[in-house]
């Protein structure tokens, strides 16, 4: 089993948190994680903030150029529209997802969609997609061992720590019984958590 290093670039947040911010609305970020290890740069869900990201990865003193593969968890805007940061890196996503989308996708990301490749089972060697629906039909999360640890990127099927205890679902989940299900899933595959929209938890 390879291991990787990881490193969460960007720490989501929802637009409104029930339990943390009750009474405020905030910009929508999607957490972006940097998963490096065996000779590859890969980035699992690059966002819609382009500015922020790349602050980020100069920080990190990481090319957007050094990137070899980006894999989008799903479709939604937040979560792939600053992939056109890298066009020398593969673009992957879970060929359900690409499928489930094809009709549904809003012009202004149909370019994105269209030079998806799709894959399954794997991003990467021991990189492993797991399936994770519910928020969306196809939503998928990514798995893969860091320090002796299942570390799970698991996009919006765990949207925050809260939601994550409370078994809550995004109200625009397309099923939301099976996004409940999912959290389950997490729960037991997972010792570290990175969820959509906030930072990373051990899981419990």
């Amino acid at each position: 089993m390879k291991e990787y290093g990881y490193k969460v670039l960007i720490n989501g947040q929802l637009s409104t948190n029930k339990y943390r911010y009750p009474n405020e609305k905030r910009e929508v970020i999607c957490s972006t994680t940097l998963i490096q290890g065996h000779g590859m740069n890969i980035i699992v869900d690059p966002g819609w903030r382009d500015e922020p990201l790349l602050d980020k990865m100069r920080e990190e003193q990481i090319s957007p150029e050094s990137i070899d593969l980006i894999y989008v968890t799903h479709m939604h805007a937040d979560h792939i529209r600053s992939i056109r940061l890298f066009p020398n890196a593969k673009w992957l996503g879970y060929g359900k997802e690409i499928d489930n989308w094809r009709d549904k996708i809003s012009d202004a990301d149909r370019d994105i969609l269209e030079q998806l490749q799709p894959v399954a089972g794997e991003i990467y060697e021991d990189i492993t997609i797991i399936e994770t629906p519910g928020h969306t039909l196809e939503h998928t999360s990514v798995l893969f061992h860091s320090g002796g640890k299942r570390i799970l990127v698991a996009a919006d099927a765990v949207l925050v720590k809260e939601y994550y205890e409370h078994r809550e679902v995004h109200v625009i989940s397309e099923d939301k019984e099976l996004a409940k299900q999912s959290i389950d899933l997490a729960k037991q595959i997972a010792d570290i958590i990175i969820p959509g929209h906030d930072e990373p938890f051990e899981a419990f």
